[in-house]
């Protein structure tokens, strides 16, 4: 039924998509449409198919629709404005899309080849990967647009407020305040006590950890180039937020992003580098002897109220490797592990807590290995594109393998999301620079003011492309009369 309803109104969903693109201009529509994204999948809304238990998500909807309009709009932009593109996010985002596709299609294929016991949970990884693909589309349509960084990392640091905000409400009120739980209390029972961990918007104490390690690197980093209100609340509130969720391994993931901070984000100024690694090290020195003065207090709340899990978690991974050998290639069947081992070995397991695990023991080795190179491929463009703050994407890239690797972040979906929507205006939109961008607000009005007067397509000469348009390729400047 639901889906009939949103199939009937795609036509109208998609026509008001596209009014907003025409109407919105610049920044406002740069906003509006990642600003509907997020509330996307943080609503965690999903539509049943018609289908028992298959389900898709506000976030595939929104995505299919405003990549949709998006498309169009460029269309129809070509015969009247500039439309440029370097060759370098081209080749990006076909290796990105081809990459996706093949997962998706190797999805596809292991639906006919394994059993698969829980097809709710293997519907859930094909609607993840099928928003990643559109993710990709979406961002490269991006460039074509001129997506300020800028406003990229505001828009990032306003989500980041609200889902802090959202934690500390509960945390005060006991309650989760989420769309679907709006009484639910935040009281969590694995340890010692009755202990507060909050949710944000993730709904899951652990993925709430995650969510605030990921994000901490991006609001340094739009604090370092801002230092106003905003960016300040964004990065201490998370900070608070993180604190709140008691989650050990977005702390430790903190800790090394900001180590990796503080080593790394030199200038090229001896005395300056030295003074920064005194400060870690000072930092270090600090933490290790408060550790020490309060070793029984931050043990009792994070491990014996909290509860001792870790240690299992090493004995699990050991188990599942012996599990990926019945199904090496194509996996057992994504999300299908719980039912697997219950079902083939008599065991009653929990999900796996690595995200990486997780994918060569139920997706196989061949998506495995395409999901490795994506996320191999992801860190090393954002080092090209951010060369002289490398600590950036090596802060970014490290902290989150450092979480989804201990906590079953695969079914996080808002993590995945918000993740992979840093990791692709990393490498589609640059650097933040408000200057450069401004410039090229100016020389691209003036391109537009003596050029419009000729007739047909014309490309230009490379020199003028240079000129006017700094680091665009000859062959993608063309102006449409």
């Amino acid at each position: 039924m639901y889906l009939i309803m949103i199939l009937l109104s795609l036509p109208l969903l998609w026509a008001g998509a596209l009014l907003m693109i025409h109407v919105f201009k610049g920044s406002s529509m740069h906003a509006a449409v990642l600003g509907f994204l997020i509330l996307a999948f943080v609503s965690s809304i999903r539509f049943n198919t018609g289908y028992e238990s298959i389900y898709i998500d506000l976030t595939l909807v929104v995505l299919f629709v405003f990549n949709s309009a998006l498309c169009v709009h460029l269309l129809l932009r070509s015969k009247l404005d500039i439309l440029t593109t370097s060759f370098e996010h081209r080749k990006r985002a076909n290796i990105i899309l081809m990459l996706s596709g093949g997962i998706l299609f190797l999805l596809a294929l292991q639906g006919t080849v394994v059993d698969l016991y829980d097809i709710s949970q293997y519907a859930f990884h094909v609607n993840v990967y099928v928003n990643l693909f559109f993710m990709a589309l979406m961002f490269y349509c991006f460039t074509f647009m001129r997506f300020q960084s800028s406003t990229f990392m505001k828009i990032i640091a306003v989500y980041s407020l609200f889902n802090s905000f959202l934690g500390v409400f509960q945390y005060i009120f006991n309650r989760s305040f989420l769309l679907f739980s709006t009484s639910e209390n935040i009281n969590y029972y694995e340890g010692a006590v009755v202990s507060k961990r909050v949710f944000g918007f993730v709904g899951a104490s652990n993925g709430a950890g995650n969510l605030g390690a990921i994000l901490f690197s991006v609001l340094l980093y739009y604090f370092i180039k801002k230092r106003n209100f905003l960016s300040l609340s964004a990065l201490l509130m998370n900070l608070v937020f993180v604190l709140l969720t008691f989650t050990r391994i977005g702390y430790l993931s903190i800790c090394i992003q900001m180590l990796v901070y503080l080593v790394s984000s030199h200038k090229g100024n001896i005395h300056h580098w030295l003074k920064r690694c005194l400060i870690g090290i000072a930092t270090i020195l600090a933490a290790f002897i408060a550790f020490q003065v309060f070793y029984k207090d931050i043990y009792q709340v994070l491990f014996v109220d909290r509860g001792d899990t870790q240690s299992n978690r090493f004995s699990q991974f050991s188990e599942a490797i012996i599990v990926m050998k019945d199904h090496p290639w194509f996996g057992i069947g994504a999300g299908q592990y719980v039912s697997y081992v219950e079902n083939h070995y008599g065991l009653e397991d929990i999900v796996l807590h690595s995200q990486f695990l997780n994918i060569l023991i139920e997706q196989g080795i061949f998506s495995f290995a395409l999901f490795l190179l994506i996320y191999f491929l992801l860190f090393i463009w954002s080092l090209k594109v951010y060369k002289g703050e490398a600590w950036f994407p090596v802060s970014l890239m490290l902290g989150n393998f450092i979480t989804v690797n201990f906590n079953p972040n695969q079914y996080y979906s808002i993590c995945i999301y918000t993740f992979f929507i840093l990791a692709y205006g990393m490498i589609f939109l640059g650097k933040s620079d408000d200057r450069n961008e401004a410039e090229l607000d100016r020389r691209l009005a003036l391109f537009n003011e003596n050029f419009t007067r000729f007739p047909g397509t014309a490309t230009l000469p490379n020199r003028w492309s240079n000129e006017i348009l700094p680091g665009s390729n000859a062959d993608t400047a063309r102006i449409d009369a």
